[in-house]
């Protein structure tokens, strides 16, 4: 594994050399400032909700910025962002760190995902329905079991959580790419075990894959994707980096204060998605439960009181697997990894909740069954 990474990230510095961090092209004056987000994956998807609707509600214009969304796989959208091709993305901590430990010049400025949300779609009748299942598979099953991947850089997102569960990679698992169509290989009972995430899961759930989800964050209590920028961009505009994280804690307040409203954003953007109403406002649920945690906890509370910060002992917690999983050699000392120094509460969740109230739902609604 060490070796495909360092592969990856010499890529990244390659290129980070010829371009130059932070460079741009483009010196003419605009009325906004032009800001690219890269997604780790496809954008068509329900579960982007906060970032859609930071655009939509004008958080992102009132910040004087004018954001433009890509998608991106493997680790394209980390190595857009070191070398100025983009200003922000969100990888998983495992390519974070990685990336640092190389000294790639990328930070972590603002929390996302509050929890581990690496876990496993499986068959609602299959011969797997949890981590153990998955234990001493050849002993069980025969062989090892499939899982389908979209990129071959995904495996070291989950390896932290499956030996966290007791399962050894090596030996229980064949990892399989299976690009954007991976779910249906697991549907149609070509490949064991879909990696995946809440989000992502219930969509697909929504739209009558017959899925149950085996959560990794009953097993490793981390955190996942958080939001990196380049340190050019924190020295030489640390109001974009505010501007941004700003908008977006709006649009992630919005997201879970009204479910409702927040499928409407979604739907709108995305009408050609088949499903259900009350699924589309369920994906707004599980990504309220990526961001803050289980529902009425104490993490929940925690993470609406400080909407973006990153903790410290989740992070060591991140660290230590990450050493244990071979993705780091070592640990890397916190303040390389991540800043609090943008995030701020002093917004108006009055305003945000105004907005997500008076959201037109029922325009949206209207198009979908509703079960």
């Amino acid at each position: 594994m060490k070796r495909n990474i360092a592969l990856i990230l010499a890529i990244v510095l390659v290129t980070l050399a010829l371009v130059g961090c932070g460079q741009k092209t483009d010196d003419a004056p605009t009325e906004l400032r032009p800001v690219t987000f890269v997604f780790p994956r496809t954008l068509e998807v329900l579960e982007d909700t906060p970032f859609w609707a930071a655009k939509v509600l004008g958080y992102f214009e009132e910040e004087g910025l004018d954001v433009n969304f890509e998608q991106a796989f493997g680790t394209t959208d980390l190595r857009m962002v070191a070398t100025g091709q983009a200003e922000f993305a969100c990888p998983g901590p495992s390519f974070t760190l990685a990336a640092i430990e190389e000294g790639v010049p990328v930070k972590v400025v603002m929390a996302y995902d509050a929890i581990n949300i690496w876990g496993m779609c499986v068959l609602t009748n299959g011969p797997i329905q949890s981590f153990d299942d998955m234990i001493d598979a050849q002993a069980k099953h025969g062989r090892r079991l499939t899982v389908a991947l979209g990129d071959a850089s995904w495996e070291m997102l989950v390896v932290p959580t499956l030996i966290a569960a007791g399962i050894n990679p090596d030996e229980d698992l064949e990892f399989v790419v299976a690009g954007e169509g991976r779910f249906i290989q697991v549907a149609e009972g070509n490949i064991d075990m879909l990696f995946s995430w809440p989000g992502e899961a219930w969509q697909l759930m929504g739209q009558n894959f017959d899925f149950i989800y085996i959560d990794g964050n009953d097993v490793l209590q981390t955190v996942s994707n958080s939001i990196i920028t380049n340190l050019d961009l924190i020295e030489n505009e640390p109001e974009v980096v505010a501007g941004f994280v700003r908008a977006l804690a709006k649009g992630m307040y919005f997201t879970q204060y009204n479910f409702e409203a927040a499928a409407a954003v979604s739907t709108n953007q995305f009408p050609a998605i088949d499903i259900t109403w009350n699924a589309a406002v369920g994906v707004q649920e599980g990504r309220a439960y990526q961001m803050f945690g289980p529902k009425g906890g104490q993490l929940e509370a925690q993470m609406l009181d400080n909407i973006g910060w990153n903790w410290e002992n989740k992070w060591d917690l991140v660290m230590d697997s990450a050493v244990e999983s071979e993705i780091i050699s070592a640990p890397i000392p916190l303040d390389r990894v991540f800043t609090n120094e943008f995030i701020d509460s002093t917004w108006d969740r009055a305003a945000v909740r105004a907005d997500a109230d008076n959201f037109d739902i029922e325009s949206a609604r209207s198009r979908y069954a509703l079960d």
